[in-house]
């Protein structure tokens, strides 16, 4: 990243660890398309040299797309504002979760929100402990969609598929599952070039797939039970945050720690 930033002229408050930290899976060329894209968001505000808000707004469009130039209906957006602030509150209460870098409900490509975690520092090894975490701040859109509105939308299609893939990995790959033990049975391994899972016959029982199958929903409704149970200890909070970003539309993470933080103290 400093490569491809050293011709150009970055204000004081442009932080390098912390966009690199938020660009994982990036490449060079994408690193360098973002430094441009940021210094053409810079003029285009009239400015003489590149903030880190130009930068967080190349990196929003580079991962998510453009922003949608439509109108967006004030339930539609409230939903989305519960939406966000569920998995932010499940992702600030649970130990061990990754640092809230920023919320925003302005639709981006296919997404009509983003809840941004960025990890401290560079992981090689996650322990079970932090992939369950994982799931519950998944799940914890969803959940607060049903508890604010007695009702669910299409909205948490992506984190139903993202924590589903992500506990049949632990049951069937890392051995994260008592039921199952330390066996790997091939389930949710993705072709190293294509990207997209394998089509190759399982080498299990019938018996075999349909416990793996329960231990995957069992830890997805552990992660459900335990979203829930923190939405509604902390309902307060949920809508005030959910409030805060329907007006503001995005909010930064230290803003969101003080808000959680000054609403829970309250309660």
């Amino acid at each position: 990243l400093k490569v491809h930033v050293r011709n150009k002229v970055l204000a004081d408050d442009v932080d390098l660890e912390t966009l690199a930290k938020g660009t994982p899976g990036m490449t060079g060329a994408d690193l360098e398309n973002m430094a441009n894209e940021a210094a053409l968001i810079a003029v285009r505000k009239h400015r003489d040299r590149i903030h880190m808000e130009d930068f967080e707004e190349a990196r929003d469009k580079l991962l998510m797309g453009s922003v949608r130039e439509e109108i967006i209906s004030e339930y539609e957006k409230k939903i989305t504002a519960y939406h966000e602030a569920g998995h932010a509150i499940v992702a600030w209460v649970l130990p061990g979760t990754d640092p809230i870098h920023k919320i925003s409900i302005v639709p981006r490509g296919m997404a009509m929100g983003v809840t941004q975690l960025i990890p401290k520092e560079d992981r090689h090894y996650y322990p079970r402990s932090y992939l369950l975490n994982k799931l519950c701040v998944a799940m914890g859109g969803r959940v607060a969609e049903k508890l604010v509105f007695n009702d669910l939308s299409t909205g948490a299609q992506n984190d139903i598929k993202e924590a589903t893939s992500l506990a049949e990995k632990m049951v069937a790959q890392w051995g994260m599952s008592d039921k199952i033990g330390p066996l790997s049975l091939g389930r949710g391994e993705e072709h190293p070039f294509l990207g997209r899972e394998l089509a190759q016959p399982k080498q299990y029982s019938d018996d075999m797939a349909w416990l793996i199958d329960q231990e995957i929903r069992s830890l997805i409704i552990y992660a459900e039970t335990t979203a829930e149970k923190i939405l509604i200890d902390n309902r307060k909070a949920l809508d005030i945050l959910a409030e805060t970003l329907i007006k503001e539309e995005m909010i930064q993470g230290d803003e969101v720690e003080r808000i959680l933080r000054t609403s829970t103290e309250e309660k």
